[in-house]
């Protein structure tokens, strides 16, 4: 006990200094479980995408370029957002023929073999908005030209649609190019009815990004998935497009009637763009045309 304090002043002063230290303890507590709190409930930033890819296959080049005109900017790297239409020229409507057997053999062995890459960056958005533009400038989205091109029988309605009118697909026949089934619909208008057919991409994007796509710009890709020269897009059953997925023809086929005119095509798609194949790939599309007669 200190010299020259009361004994009943030296109590109250521990009384005081275990209560200030009993408070301090307990504002300490509080701190770490508000910060232990915060710890888990605080969102976690996700890890940044890498960006992308330069491309590892030894022969393959950019896409044809729509047009000497200014190409949409790709967006930023590790974003993924609809890539624009604006300053796309307009492209082409008609199809062209696609080569026979004999020269789709030799525009196989044509093409670069490598292996696929950049699938970790893979965007849809890259390739366009979600809705078909008209690239073509007829009036008419490319799902309109597709249906109405392909129709065995069809009913057209003119609306106004692009700020121009089209020819717009109401009802009719089509043939699924995949299976060779008849597809007949009596109202387009119908959402139930109108998901029941329709517009696959042949060579899928996420193909066509991993063997090459992913280095064109966006100008480029929005011109490939809406390319009506090209045998790129069919109007197939709702099913069969969602089977088919963005397989490849190394793990998707479709029925050996079919299997001359998809390989055919999908050579040609290819060649056009200069995407290249992997082993398995080209294995698989090199037995397809052997069922060409």
């Amino acid at each position: 006990m200190p010299l020259g304090l009361p004994s009943g002043l030296v109590a109250v002063r521990g009384t005081r200094h275990r209560s200030l230290r009993g408070w301090l303890a307990g504002a300490v507590l509080l701190c770490v479980l508000a910060g232990i709190g915060y710890a888990v409930w605080s969102p976690r930033s996700a890890p940044s995408p890498s960006g992308d890819r330069a491309s590892t296959a030894s022969n393959a080049g950019p896409a044809p370029s729509p047009s000497r005109a200014s190409a949409v900017p790709t967006t930023a790297v590790g974003e993924c957002l609809p890539a624009s239409v604006d300053g796309i020229p307009a492209q082409p409507h008609d199809q062209r023929p696609v080569p026979d057997a004999v020269a789709s053999r030799t525009a196989l062995a044509g093409l670069p073999v490598a292996p696929r890459s950049g699938g970790d960056t893979y965007c849809r958005g890259r390739f366009g908005p979600d809705t078909w533009p008209d690239l073509d400038r007829n009036g008419c989205s490319t799902r309109q030209d597709v249906l109405v091109r392909q129709a065995a029988t069809v009913t057209t309605r003119r609306i106004a649609a692009h700020d121009k009118t089209c020819a717009e697909a109401i009802s009719g026949s089509w043939i699924d190019p995949y299976t060779g089934a008849t597809m007949t619909f009596s109202n387009l208008k119908d959402p139930s009815q109108a998901q029941r057919i329709q517009i696959d991409h042949l060579v899928p994007l996420y193909n066509a990004w991993v063997s090459g796509a992913r280095d064109w710009t966006d100008a480029q890709r929005v011109a490939f998935a809406n390319d009506l020269a090209a045998p790129e897009l069919r109007a197939v059953g709702g099913d069969v497009n969602f089977t088919k997925n963005h397989a490849g023809p190394e793990t998707w086929a479709p029925p050996t009637a079919q299997q001359c005119d998809y390989a055919r095509a999908f050579v040609a798609v290819k060649a056009t763009y200069r995407l290249t194949v992997t082993l398995p790939e080209r294995d698989a599309l090199a037995s397809m045309l052997l069922t060409c007669v």
